[in-house]
């Protein structure tokens, strides 16, 4: 199971996100944690001023998580759950701990990524994410199933297989690579 988190700014467009990362990642069971950071208030009149509400109260609507219903519900195989979090911070070390605690395998950031504050205390998570040190997705790359390749020589092979992280891709599964990231990122088949 892979914990992948992705950014939202809570609109029914920002979950087109969630279904790009589900047919890219086929055959995988993923927890998608849908993710927005806040600042933390430096005042105490900011706290009072807004009667102790939390700044994302107003901006989950039931349109938005009736469409992360709607989605789970369409990828009953591939999506085990869909979490709303809320970070409060802007600092990496505050970061690094929200990756640990929620153990996030993957972070899917967009090469086009566009951020959209939704509250005057939004925090825009691209640096965060780039200093991180977890596998980011940048594009999507629906998987090709390839032919297993079969070495009968004893001659080295000119295209070894590769392996990133703790994700190891054995010759009988099928992988993509793709050029355009900065690493290899590798997507195959879950045998279970």
């Amino acid at each position: 199971m892979k914990n992948v988190l992705i950014p939202t700014d809570y609109s029914l467009a920002s979950l087109e996100l969630v279904e790009k990362t589900v047919q890219s990642l086929q055959h995988q069971n993923l927890n998608i944690i849908l993710f927005h950071a806040f600042e933390i208030p430096f005042f105490a009149g900011d706290i009072v001023g807004n009667n102790g509400k939390l700044p994302y109260r107003d901006i989950v609507t039931d349109a938005f998580r009736n469409g992360c219903k709607r989605i789970k519900e369409q990828n009953p195989k591939a999506i085990q759950s869909i979490l709303l979090r809320h970070l409060y911070g802007n600092t990496n070390a505050v970061f690094h701990n929200f990756l640990d605690a929620n153990e996030i395998d993957l972070i899917v950031f967009p090469d086009g990524y566009v951020f959209t504050p939704v509250h005057p205390q939004s925090v825009n998570p691209a640096p965060l994410f780039r200093k991180s040190g977890v596998t980011l997705l940048k594009n999507f790359t629906p998987v090709k199933k390839m032919q297993p390749v079969t070495t009968t020589s004893t001659a080295p092979r000119s295209n070894p297989v590769v392996s990133e992280n703790d994700y190891s891709v054995k010759e009988t599964e099928a992988y993509v690579i793709t050029k355009e990231y900065s690493a290899a990122v590798h997507l195959r088949e879950n045998s279970q």
